[in-house]
């Protein structure tokens, strides 16, 4: 496409002795044409030495504010503002079509065009006239035109008006690289769109970035553009931004189903491009979680599996680490990606080891549950699947769990020294800051508390004492099974907490054999305890209540024995989450717990403020 020269704009610093007078700008603001022509016949006022402080005139105030019959006074009396500029380059042809005022660009359009068509007639008038002849082409000091402003601001009308005022408006670039095609394009203005592509002159493809509109009308998810740009602009399908990406990339991104669809069946090399990175289209849609458009691909291109990223890595790979559960279960089920789950990378990493690395237990069981996994494997550093899982000095839940799959699925270790450390580090007294006197506080104080409650619900049994003769003194309840189990938990919950608190008591001297040996004990004791005291709990709450509200005692034992259910359903939860996903959680929680500080800051200094004497 040729290429119009944009004249560009000196700016210059305007000296005079006084502003706008404050009734003009009242009077261009309201739209009192009547008002202001009395003012500028009794003071006979220079209309052009009327500005504001950022050097604004008097009809950039009216195209503002759209008053089209004040515009038209103005520019009888004055037809040169139509040609003054303020201190950000705009002209009020610029103002009016960023405002979207339609009916005062036509009148503004309509005063360039009588210009125009007026031949000068003297020397004088005509060199005024040519200084104002391509108004309308000028740009601001961002490179804007008035084709610019209203694509910016979504005035399509606009637009429309200007382009068929003249053509030449789609032949300029801003400063940012944009041509009014491409921000056409970028906004979803079709109508715009198909009006630059009609024009009979030259017109601009450019964007920033080396991006063309194809690329922007990708982006913005807009189909029928994408589909008029094809038509129109077929060479625009090959080209490529300054990070190599075609359109594909940009749809395959944004989910664009309909879009990629269109761009594979046009030509389907296009998902064969990789970018600067190595990322064909495929991998785009994978790592953008985009399984409808990454399937749609490898309908067209079914060999496309086997392409790899710069690093070796192929679909799997980019699946696992990505973190995206729903496209591995889609991609695992085509038959084209069949081959790709025993492939290793340029680590030597098969998709199994990748998923173990990122303690992703989801997706090395979605691997596992094919049974068509090679479990002997072995990276570049001689690692199995099972000695990755056994690697790092910080065992995690997610470990623990993606070990027991591979044990329980045949899993084979190659190298044993992995394994022993890992079993050293499994106990967390050995692993890395372990704190065995903060240990023994913690587990001391939990096991006193629970004997303290278990003691003192052993001596006010649900349902009180007999205050009467004979029974005087003996449980009223004694006789029903529910206080006999209440009685016979609530003592077993004592006993081993209060076995747990005295081996605690040891471990404070700073044994760690011992502590050691004792450990295991210690997490049973505890977990027996726990539930005792839960047991405990409900069979007595269902002993006091059970004969006036039989629904009620049995409501409340369901919710007392759903506990452990809710316990592994939440250890389950969490264990499923990937490292990424514990930093985005950890991340909003940050984010969170500030914004509840400033609270509380806020708060306090404005109960300081209220509490300070005022003066009298």
């Amino acid at each position: 496409m040729g290429s119009l020269q944009v004249p560009s704009i000196q700016i210059k610093k305007i000296e005079r002795e006084n502003i706008m007078d404050p009734r003009i700008y009242r009077y261009a603001m309201s739209g009192d044409t009547n008002s202001m022509r009395e003012l500028v016949k009794e003071d006979q006022l220079d209309l052009t030495l009327q500005l504001t402080l950022q050097s604004n005139n008097a009809l950039h105030i009216v195209a503002q504010h759209g008053h089209c019959g004040f515009a038209k006074a103005l520019l009888v009396l004055s037809p040169s503002l139509l040609s003054e500029f303020n201190s950000d380059g705009d002209f009020p042809l610029h103002v009016a079509s960023r405002e979207g005022h339609m009916a005062l660009v036509k009148v503004l359009i309509d005063s360039l065009k009588k210009n125009l068509n007026e031949e000068a007639t003297d020397l004088e008038s005509n060199t005024a006239r040519v200084a104002q002849k391509d108004v309308w082409l000028e740009s601001n000091l961002k490179g804007n035109t008035a084709l610019h402003e209203a694509l910016r601001f979504r005035r399509a009308k606009v637009a429309v008006a200007l382009l068929e005022f003249d053509p030449r408006l789609a032949d300029t670039l801003n400063q940012a690289g944009e041509s009014p095609l491409y921000l056409a394009c970028e906004l979803r203005m079709r109508v715009a769109v198909k009006r630059i592509l009609s024009c009979d002159s030259t017109y601009r493809t450019e964007g920033p970035n080396g991006r063309t509109p194809l690329h922007a009308s990708a982006n913005s998810k807009h189909f029928g553009i994408t589909r008029l740009l094809l038509k129109k602009l077929p060479y625009l399908i090959k080209q490529v931004d300054n990070l190599g990406m075609n359109a594909l990339h940009y749809s395959a991104c944004t989910g664009a189903i309909k879009i990629s669809h269109l761009l594979v069946k046009t030509d389907r090399s296009l998902a064969y491009v990789k970018d600067s990175k190595g990322l064909s289209p495929f991998f785009v849609a994978i790592q953008s979680g985009r399984p409808r458009t990454a399937c749609m691909i490898l309908d067209h291109c079914p060999d496309i599996g086997e392409m790899r990223d710069t690093c070796g890595k192929n679909a799997l790979h980019i699946t696992i680490t990505h973190n995206s559960l729903r496209m591995m279960k889609a991609l695992m089920k085509r038959p084209e990606l069949r081959g790709l789950l025993n492939k290793p990378d340029d680590d030597g990493n098969t998709p199994l080891h990748t998923a173990t690395k990122h303690h992703n237990w989801a997706k090395v069981k979605l691997i596992l549950d094919t049974k068509r996994v090679d479990l002997r494997a072995k990276n570049g550093e001689d690692h199995t699947a099972l000695d990755v899982s056994e690697l790092g000095s910080e065992i995690t839940l997610r470990q623990i769990l993606i070990r027991r799959f591979l044990l329980g699925r045949g899993a084979v270790r190659n190298q044993l020294q992995i394994h022993r450390q890992y079993l050293f580090n499994f106990h967390p007294l050995n692993r890395t800051g372990a704190d065995l006197k903060s240990f023994c506080e913690t587990m001391s104080l939990v096991a006193i508390l629970l004997a303290t409650i278990s003691f003192a619900a052993a001596f006010t049994l649900p349902g009180g004492y007999n205050s009467d003769d004979p029974n005087k003194g003996r449980a009223t309840l004694i006789k029903r099974f529910a206080l006999k189990i209440f009685l016979l938990s609530d003592t077993i919950t004592f006993c081993s907490s209060l076995t747990l608190a005295m081996l605690m008591t040891w471990g404070t001297l700073g044994d760690l054999a011992f502590l050691h040996s004792t450990a295991i004990w210690c997490d049973l004791l505890l977990w027996i305890s726990f539930h005792g005291s839960l047991v405990a709990f409900g069979t007595g709450v269902y002993a006091v209540i059970s004969d006036q509200c039989k629904w009620l005692a049995i409501v409340i034992l369901v919710m007392v024995c759903s506990v452990p259910f809710f316990r592994n359903w939440f250890i389950n939860r969490s264990s499923k989450m990937t490292p990424l996903a514990v930093r985005l959680q950890k991340s909003m929680l940050g984010q969170s717990m500030k914004r509840n500080i400033n609270m509380v800051q806020n708060t306090v200094s404005i109960h300081n403020t209220d509490s300070e004497p005022r003066p009298t």
